[in-house]
């Protein structure tokens, strides 16, 4: 019954990624051409936005599909990081695009040409309701994916695991980033469109490209910074190790940890590795239940690979 839900949403979250890449796709086509036949450097800036975004969101229905493929025995893991190598390469694309806008905008500061204002505006326009269209399909807190294997390696990475992920899906997040930001891209277009329209100031096409280039960077920061820390295999920023460590001397019986490797192995799935030191010899099985179940309560880890270790005298 459970896994019937999770393949309907899941069937349900794609349905929804693959309109928002349709009418993505389209209105790129259309903004290309209104940037060629207006002259428009705003317009070519909220366009190469749009490029990024087709592109992300063509990503991301890669690793769906990719990340539900089972383990091998050369990738006990699964494929989960294809979503975080799809987002920080839609990041990176998305830098150079925002560098070249800012490189063009310079360019034409000191030479601003004469820009079709009313084209642009309408463009501008349609690209807004298009925008808006893909944030509402999206939302905020699409997941799209969920851990349905039954069975994982010897590394007990996956145990059935049947929850949501609670953090939002980085690649969807990127994605969500990117037609956020050009929907406002958008909006600031016909301000620009507006305003050389009642003012004949074509100066305003490159410094609100440049205002839209730099708004993109900044938000970008946090994304690739992210993707990279997860790459690294970094601790996760909402866990400390001291605190799992001290969570685990607190059941009783057990004197020590050490060897203690906690990552992500995706967004939302955290992963955690220690060798455990008991002084009853008689109860392993029922110490390491109670630290699975501890570290699934508190800190939502639900793949822990843990080594019991008896105690000696010669432990430190």
């Amino acid at each position: 019954m459970e896994d019937t839900k999770h393949n309907t949403s899941l069937i349900q979250r794609v349905a929804k990624l693959k309109t928002v890449l349709l009418l993505t796709s389209f209105y790129f086509v259309v903004e290309v051409v209104g940037a060629i036949s207006t002259g428009s450097l705003a317009l070519l800036s909220d366009a190469g936005h749009m490029f990024a975004d087709v592109g992300g969101l063509a990503l991301i229905l890669f690793a769906i599909n990719y990340t539900r493929k089972p383990p091998t025995l050369k990738h006990t893991y699964g494929f989960y990081r294809i979503e975080i190598l799809a987002a920080l390469l839609n990041g990176m694309i998305l830098i150079l695009i925002s560098v070249y806008i800012l490189y063009e905008a310079y360019v034409r500061i000191f030479q601003p040409p004469e820009i079709q204002a009313l084209p642009v505006i309408i463009v501008a326009a349609v690209g807004l309701g298009v925008n808006f269209t893909g944030m509402r399909l999206l939302g905020s807190s699409v997941h799209p994916h969920k851990d349905s294997h039954a069975a994982h390696s010897h590394l007990q990475i996956a145990k059935n695991h049947k929850e949501e992920h609670k953090e939002d899906n980085l690649g969807v997040k990127s994605a969500y980033l990117h037609i956020l930001s050009d929907t406002l891209g958008a909006a600031g277009v016909i301000i620009a469109g507006v305003i050389m329209l009642a003012t004949r100031f074509y100066m305003a096409d490159p410094l609100i490209s440049i205002g839209l280039a730099v708004f993109i960077l900044v938000r970008l920061r946090s994304l690739i910074k992210e993707s990279i820390h997860i790459l690294m295999e970094g601790v996760p920023a909402n866990i400390s190790p001291e605190e799992v460590k001290n969570t685990i001397l607190e059941i009783k019986g057990v004197t020590g940890v050490f060897d203690l490797h906690i990552w992500t192995i995706t967004s939302g799935m955290n992963a955690i590795s220690a060798h455990v030191v008991i002084i009853n010899r008689n109860r392993p099985e029922t110490i390491l239940q109670e630290i699975n179940a501890v570290l699934e309560k508190k800190f939502k880890i639900n793949h822990a690979t843990i080594q019991i270790e008896p105690y000696h005298s010669g432990f430190h």
